[in-house]
């Protein structure tokens, strides 16, 4: 930043990003002001423009640079600041003991990719080019409506589980029929790639926030309020029972850690990798549930 400052001519403009309109979180004005203050000590007042983002804490932020009188304001803040640092929801113990056992071996393949091929060839004996699918299976108009229902309480949650594997049935019959190497059970039960798996992990939480994805295509972003933790088996059962109506392999499926992230609004009191490292934690936990129940093959 510095360095920054200091080469800037006369007829140069730094526009510096104070309010982060990305995210949902509200800015710390003590911190944001701090930084302002260093740039006018540098620039001179004159020099300073304010973008439109964040309205609010904009104008609250370019009030204090002239020394207006936004004590309320700041005050206010401060306790919600305050409040969101000390939330049990923020911080979990139990993660933060875990985080402090991370270390290289953690990250570090059991076997070489050599002896691990080996391994693959004479498990599965499949072609050099075997055929699968990435995974989800068209959402239709009939999953909707019964995942619908279930959220309205029209059905039961064995009515609804009947429902989806009867979906995974026939989804399993498809693939074989077609001749497909490797299988997946078509993910009929998830309503999104990143809610699905979110509404399952501890320190996540959704608004009715909709933002667009792609075309006509819309998400729910979640929202990492706290620590990750996933509190049981996310995907165990599905993958299970579609594997039991197949002898050829079946995939489990899951979303990695950074694509969790990115499909959020991640925290901003820690950095991402803290909370990426958080993610691999949790889905850890669910490759080692899936292996155990006999899933030998997960994307």
């Amino acid at each position: 930043f510095d360095e920054v400052v200091t080469a800037l001519s006369d007829n140069q403009t730094l526009s510096v990003g104070i309010v982060d309109g990305r995210n949902i979180w509200k800015t710390d004005y003590a911190k944001a002001s701090a930084f302002v203050n260093k740039t006018v000590e540098k620039l001179g007042k004159h020099r300073i423009v304010f973008a439109t983002q964040k309205l609010d804490a904009v104008v609250a932020i370019a009030k204090h640079v002239p020394g207006e009188d936004v004590a309320e304001l700041y005050a206010a803040n401060a306790k919600y600041i305050k409040a969101r640092q000390e939330s049990s929801i923020t911080t979990n113990p139990e993660v933060q003991k875990r985080m402090a056992t991370i270390n290289e071996k953690l990250s570090t393949r059991a076997a070489p990719f050599v002896e691990r091929l080996a391994v693959q060839k004479e498990k599965y004996n499949l072609p050099l080019l075997p055929t699968t699918t990435i995974g989800s299976f068209p959402q239709t108009k009939d999953i909707r409506i019964n995942r619908n229902k279930f959220a309205k309480g029209t059905i039961t949650a064995e009515e609804y589980e009947q429902f989806i594997n009867k979906e995974i049935k026939t989804v399993v019959r498809f693939q074989e029929e077609i001749g497909l190497d490797v299988l997946v059970h078509g993910e009929p039960e998830r309503n999104d790639m990143m809610q699905y798996f979110g509404e399952q992990l501890q320190g996540y939480a959704f608004t009715n926030g909709w933002g667009q994805s792609y075309g006509s295509r819309y998400v729910r972003p979640p929202i990492i309020v706290g620590d990750l933790s996933r509190y049981t088996a996310m995907s165990v059962k599905e993958s299970v029972y579609a594997q039991s109506l197949t002898k050829l392999p079946m995939k489990g499926m899951l979303t990695g850690p950074v694509t969790c992230l990115r499909w959020s609004f991640p925290r901003d009191d820690v950095s991402q990798k803290v909370q990426s490292l958080q993610l691999g934690l949790a889905l850890r936990d669910e490759v080692q549930d899936l292996e155990d129940a006999g899933i030998t093959v997960i994307q």
